[in-house]
């Protein structure tokens, strides 16, 4: 995985990461409420309403809970480009959480290299770095998790020492 600056010096994001699976495997687990409920919250917060209208113009929400003091956050906003399993560019807007933010766009690229899917992640129109840098780690953390349910695990040779 890498993070590198954004072209035109906006304040953003850019990450790159590697999985080794193909694109429409991991469009899926980007686009389907079920598979995002595996991976989406961060340790020590759960799931709830994830609605996703996958269309253009169509809206998403992504609701989580922390387990610790129920305290209840979620992001929304609407799909600007929708075409699977290369392409997925949204709004993203929290609620409950982040109140100096307002709304920024994320956009996912998924370009198939042999056997793995090359993602490129771009999450722009930030106010300050600081907002920038809470979300690159959000985005880096998000991004193992989702490897982590997405790739299959590597099989050992029976009798191999591991």
């Amino acid at each position: 995985m890498r993070s590198v600056p954004l072209p035109g010096g906006g304040i953003g994001i850019q990450i790159q990461k590697r999985y080794r699976a193909p694109p429409e495997r991991v469009f899926r687990a980007l686009t389907q409420p079920a598979v995002l409920r595996e991976w989406w919250c961060p340790p020590g917060w759960v799931a709830g309403e994830i609605a996703l209208d996958l269309r253009v113009g169509g809206a998403y929400r992504i609701a989580m809970t922390r387990v610790s003091d129920r305290q209840q956050v979620a992001v929304s906003g609407r799909f600007l480009e929708v075409q699977p399993p290369e392409r997925l560019v949204y709004t993203w807007r929290w609620e409950g959480a982040f109140a100096e933010m307002g709304e920024t766009q994320v956009t996912l690229e998924l370009e198939r290299s042999e056997q793995d899917t090359v993602v490129t992640l771009w999450h722009e129109d930030f106010a300050d770095q600081a907002l920038r840098e809470q979300h690159r780690t959000g985005w880096i953390a998000a991004c193992n998790r989702l490897d982590r349910l997405v790739t299959p695990p590597v099989a050992h040779p029976a009798g191999s020492a591991r």
